[in-house]
């Protein structure tokens, strides 16, 4: 029962169909992301790898030295090790330093030294009778470590 007026109504027409580009600009700002992920991924990988690398020479620096050598034979060793490490990156000059001066060659480089914690690397090595505990050692082998690290060796 429709009336006439009601058939005589047009129909209304459907909205074109919505494009998929452009996309919102919130779509583009997700691919601009993952493409700088996708480029910055691998960078950080790398440098992280080559952080790793240069952390384990550092210690590897001071744990070839063996634990069984006398407190004294220990010290040369330490010293050695690190002075050979300096005069590889061209730091010829620090390898000439001994005594106090070459405690304050390692202090002046990085912050907040322990020139106490560093003191057996300049006067005990010159004595004849070095005692050294086990746990001077190892902190003496974890100041020198902080050190390393710092330095980027």
């Amino acid at each position: 029962m429709s009336s006439p007026l009601e058939g005589s109504l047009l129909l209304p027409t459907l909205p074109p169909p919505i494009s998929w580009w452009p996309p919102a600009p919130g779509w583009l700002a997700l691919a601009a992301l993952l493409v700088v992920l996708l480029i910055l991924a691998p960078l950080v990988i790398l440098l992280n790898r080559r952080r790793q690398r240069r952390r384990l020479k550092a210690q590897r620096i001071l744990w070839e030295i063996p634990d069984g050598l006398s407190d004294h034979d220990w010290l040369a060793a330490l010293n050695t090790q690190i002075k050979r490490h300096l005069k590889s990156r061209g730091e010829i000059s620090a390898t000439r330093l001994y005594g106090a001066s070459w405690v304050e060659y390692l202090c002046q480089h990085y912050p907040r030294p322990r020139a106490d914690l560093l003191a057996p690397l300049g006067g005990s090595l010159y004595q004849a009778d070095v005692q050294l505990s086990s746990a001077d050692r190892r902190i003496l082998q974890r100041e020198l470590l902080r050190w390393i690290r710092h330095n980027h060796v």
